[in-house]
């Protein structure tokens, strides 16, 4: 089941990547090393399997480098190449990266797979600008600490008016 899963994932980071452009994926592997990083260095403290981790994320970040080589590889063989394009193969690759990266992680401790995961989708989505609504409607929330200091006013008023309304019956009844 883990591989299912794993396939799974890996093609959702593929199909993502498919959509972004050459250097659009390698700024996007950079800040997936970065987060690493970070992560890393946050929260993990054996040293030793600190250093084997940075280590081997040193190696990942030259994967970036070979962005310069597909782009030369791509003006030789042209636009009408039957294989893969390029930006599919090098998508393939950043993501078949990415999870072995995570792999490497998970055998140390499967906690920090989630944390860099929360960190990774954590801010990237910018909420789009939205028309604000009539100020009328801004005004019309209540104030519910308000309200029910008024509610308690009102209550207190009534129950003092019906004392007095049944005090001036009781003195008209006896008279």
């Amino acid at each position: 089941m883990s591989r299912v899963k794993e396939a799974i994932e890996e093609i959702i980071e593929e199909s993502y990547l498919m959509g972004l452009s050459e250097q659009e994926i390698c700024e996007d592997f950079r800040r997936f090393i970065d987060t690493c990083y970070d992560v890393l260095y946050k929260n993990l403290k054996n040293r030793e399997a600190l250093n084997g981790l940075a280590e081997t994320l040193e190696r990942e970040q030259t994967f970036v480098l070979m962005a310069d080589y597909a782009e030369e590889r791509h003006s030789q063989l042209g636009e009408d190449s039957p294989i893969k394009s390029l930006d599919e193969i090098f998508a393939e690759k950043a993501a078949r990266r990415k999870r072995q990266i995570l792999r490497t992680i998970a055998q140390y401790d499967p906690q920090l797979v989630r944390l860099i995961d929360a960190h990774r989708f954590q801010g990237e989505f910018k909420e789009p600008a939205r028309p604000r609504r009539a100020a009328w409607r801004a005004r019309w929330r209540p104030d519910w600490d308000r309200l029910r200091l008024q509610l308690l006013k009102v209550g207190y008023c009534a129950t003092i008016g019906l004392i007095i309304l049944l005090l001036y019956l009781g003195f008209v009844a006896r008279s």
